[in-house]
């Protein structure tokens, strides 16, 4: 059971609990409970083993092939928090003996996992036990563990077996060589494996410190290699009353890094140096470790923290539950790195990178961090080849990125995924050949990081090349269609996975010309203001030739129009002309995508259904081309024939709701949202978290309830508070002002903490204000957005 109430003063809402133990239902935890830095991803496995248990470790960047017939992915690295616990000759283990207590909670404002057991074994002998860990924010490399075993009824024997386990495996795939294995001084385990086609050389270090209360032991244990793994083995008479205190510190290093990944690498080296550096590091200790970790998340929480005051408290939990993951899946010390589907709590999508991440976590850092948004974007940048590379490949120009992404820019999709029901087969996934609309995702992802934060140089030395790639793959894809007199997008899947190989996705042929008429717009702000970079890029590309074929195409770009009749825009040239079915069944489902448990993907993609935002995603990108009544209805059409079988649609319909000023439909959204994660469904998150939904829940807060949007390169806020808020307090940077927005039913407080010589516009409702240092506005006073 998981409980969201168990924090107390410094830490209410703050903590994560499970209060009770079952070995079926563990994968669950093992994902929202994870630790990480954006370097590495620690699943939160447990240290006993069980059999339904999923252990991860993996770091950001280090991809490989197994074989040349599979895409590239994340290798679950060697396990170092695994641990054999023997207690008078039985082992320990959950499965048998007596729980008398059990709590395992994740503290999202120190980033420390704990659990707490008071366990009698099936010999009668009681044991209290607790397992700390962390993954430290302030060295990337770091791991610490700390164990507590204190016998209650009688003395004990007590035998612990710890080492360093590559045996690990993605779904029986293993992407390592043997690897070398020593121990010094009969305490330091070193450990070196290199993927067998990528050839990254990881190494693990890993030592043990032993207490008995507060007196040091130096035991002589047994030293045990084999196969893929090495391990220590220690043994302990503990009276009854004591406790038996065991400290492991751990790191690892890979030839990836920035410090070792130059051409005079040596594995020597990497070693030499890796080894220095951890010696230092256990001397330390957990307790001094985790307190200089516990302090650079205490940075992390006082520049991001919002303060929701809600008549439900859990609403205060999930906003830092996001904002927590969103930390610790962002390689935020490399920009050769993006963000996978799963961040890194497992092994979903293979920890490749999709348009979650520029459309759903980007703005996240856009707002908070710039400096993160930026490598974010230069990801993008570091894997421009790859995407011209496939638009060669598929006869256009400029650069079409691919549906997943990995290291090189490259094309990820697998071919083949879930079976046909009707014909036992697998299915096609046709992602990575139609999803094209990525492309542009990207484009505008880096357009309002540029109108946000207004990094010139961002756009001269990576965003202008980007834009203007892009917009030129768009104005070859078009294709003109005589019948229409416009130029059409054929053959594609917009958002809306159910419905492939279809013409005219209104999303795509929207966000398609608004690349073009972006890019058309700064070649000339390039030329004018950047004129270096306008010479080198037109050297480069044939800007000028290019510039004319854009202006030839824009205009002319089918974009599907509201109908007269009902003002709904058909979401391509087929949907509205599909069958209805009823999809009540489907939609009650807890569990997603169940409506292909009955039917095929072939006979869901001729329904009136959709999995996700579409046309409702859209309306929330480009919110100002579209009326209030053209969104309102588009709303009551869609949303009854859209399942939600994609994490990616409830925080997008939640947006839209609060600007079609329905606030309790939104926050219906907002609330399930977070359950994706933190709900009851305890098979929800087996395969790692939901990175975008994440991302999204910050995005309904921010661009949703608080209203906050860029149109015209200014700051608009149209507040659409839930009624079970009282108030709304948050962080935003923006054009180099960083600011506290207090947002209640009656007025908004804007308080700048940044020393300027110039006001800032920002309009609130359709009026105009300029904010200097403070800033506050009555709400019945303002007149209401058009």
């Amino acid at each position: 059971m998981l409980l969201y109430d168990c924090g107390n003063k410094e830490y209410k809402n703050w903590i994560i609990c499970e209060t009770s133990f079952d070995a079926q239902l563990l994968g669950k935890c093992e994902s929202i409970m994870a630790l990480g830095n954006g370097y590495m991803g620690l699943r939160s496995s447990m240290e006993e083993n069980y059999t339904k248990q999923t252990r991860g470790l993996f770091i950001a960047g280090t991809f490989n092939k197994f074989d040349c017939y599979e895409p590239s992915e994340l290798p679950n690295a060697a396990d170092v928090v695994e641990l054999e616990i023997v207690l008078n000759n039985e082992v320990f283990s959950l499965e048998k003996g007596v729980i008398y207590s059990y709590q395992r909670s994740l503290n999202l404002k120190t980033g420390e996992l704990a659990r707490h057991i008071i366990w009698e074994s099936p010999s009668k002998d009681k044991y209290k036990l607790c397992f700390k860990r962390f993954v430290s924010l302030d060295n990337l490399h770091l791991i610490g563990m700390k164990v507590y075993i204190t016998p209650l009824t009688g003395e004990s024997c007590i035998r612990v077996t710890s080492g360093i386990n590559g045996q690990m495996t993605n779904s029986g795939v293993q992407h390592f060589h043997e690897g070398e294995k020593r121990i010094y001084d009969q305490n330091i385990m070193e450990f070196i494996q290199t993927t067998c086609q990528s050839k990254i050389d990881f190494i693990f270090h890993s030592g043990h410190t032993w207490k008995i209360d507060s007196d040091k032991q130096i035991p002589t244990p047994r030293m045990i290699i084999s196969r893929r793994k090495l391990e220590m083995m220690y043994d302990f008479m503990i009276p009854k009353g004591k406790t038996l205190i065991m400290e492991k510190i751990c790191t690892v290093h890979t030839s990836l890094d920035k410090s070792y990944c130059y051409k005079e690498y040596s594995l020597q080296d990497l070693r030499d140096k890796t080894l220095t550096e951890f010696i230092e590091l256990n001397r330390k200790g957990y307790d001094l470790l985790f307190n200089e970790s516990a302090k650079k998340w205490k940075r992390y929480w006082k520049e991001v923290d919002i303060k929701i005051e809600s008549k439900d408290s859990f609403d205060q939990l999930t906003v830092r539950f996001a904002q927590y993951h969103l930390l610790i899946m962002t390689p935020a010390h490399d920009s050769r790195f993006g963000i996978g589907a799963k961040g890194l709590t497992g092994e979903g999508y293979k920890g490749h990178t999709f348009w979650d991440s520029e459309i759903f976590i980007l703005p996240y850092f856009t707002f908070t961090n710039p400096q993160i948004a930026r490598k974010l974007l230069e990801y993008r940048y570091h894997t421009l080849n790859g995407a011209r590379k496939k638009a060669i490949k598929n006869g256009f120009e400029g650069a079409m990125y691919p549906w997943e992404s990995a290291f090189t820019g490259d094309e990820e999709t697998p071919e083949w995924g879930a079976v046909n029901i009707l014909t036992g087969e697998a299915t096609r996934i046709l992602s990575g050949l139609k999803e094209q609309h990525i492309t542009c995702d990207i484009a505008y992802a880096l357009w309002q990081y540029y109108k946000a934060t207004q990094d010139i140089d961002f756009m001269k030395k990576y965003g202008s090349e980007i834009l203007f790639e892009t917009a030129s793959f768009w104005a070859k894809r078009v294709e003109w269609d005589e019948e229409k007199k416009s130029y059409c997008i054929n053959d594609v899947i917009g958002p809306d996975e159910y419905k492939e190989q279809v013409n005219n996705n209104a999303f795509t042929n929207y966000m398609a010309h608004w690349n073009i008429q972006t890019a058309i717009n700064h070649y000339r702000e390039c030329k004018e203001k950047m004129p270096q970079t306008f010479k080198r890029l037109n050297k480069k590309l044939d800007l000028e030739r290019r510039f004319k074929l854009w202006n030839e195409v824009v205009d002319k770009i089918y974009l599907p129009q509201p109908r007269k009749t009902d003002k709904v825009i058909p979401q391509d040239d087929t949907y509205l002309s599909k069958p209805l079915i009823d999809i009540t069944k489907y939609k009650n489902a807890s569990a997603m995508q169940t409506i292909l448990q009955d039917y095929s993907r072939e006979q869901v993609n001729n329904m009136q259904v959709s999995k996700q935002a579409d046309v409702v995603m859209l309306l929330y990108l480009l919110k100002d081309k579209f009326s209030k009544d053209v969104k309102e209805a588009n709303w009551q059409y869609y949303e009854p024939k859209t399942l939600h079988d994609s994490s990616l649609s409830l925080s997008v319909h939640c947006i839209v709701a609060c600007d079609i000023n329905d606030k309790n439909t939104a926050y219906d959204f907002f609330k399930k949202a977070a359950q994706i994660d933190l709900g009851p469904n305890m098979k929800s998150s087996d395969l790692g978290i939901h990175a975008a939904s994440l991302g999204g829940i910050w995005k309904a807060i921010v661009f949703g309830f608080a209203g906050i949007s860029i149109e015209d390169d200014k700051l608009h806020i149209n507040p659409k508070i839930p009624p079970l808020w009282l108030k709304l307090k948050l962080p935003l940077k923006f054009q180099g002002y960083n600011m506290e927005i207090e947002i209640t039913r009656d007025c908004v407080q804007i308080k700048n903490k940044t020393k300027t010589d110039y006001p800032l516009e920002i309009f609130i409702g359709n009026d105009k204000y300029l904010l200097k240092e403070k800033l506050r506005v009555d709400l019945q006073g303002v007149s209401p957005q058009k």
